[in-house]
């Protein structure tokens, strides 16, 4: 008997995509230590700013 073989099973394709989200996570956890103390800072002068009173 033989088998065709066109594809990936539903297994192989569930633990392709875990490992493609846990790469995601790690990727965007040791890329978001250097740009957020800018974003941090731009956020909060513009709501200083946009939080004055007129006189």
């Amino acid at each position: 008997m033989h088998l065709k073989n066109d594809g990936l099973t539903v297994g192989e394709l569930s633990i392709t995509i875990a490992a493609l989200i846990i790469i995601g996570f790690i990727w965007t956890n040791l890329t978001k230590e250097k740009g957020s103390p800018e974003v941090s800072m731009f956020i909060n002068n513009s709501s200083e700013l946009s939080y004055t009173k007129k006189a």
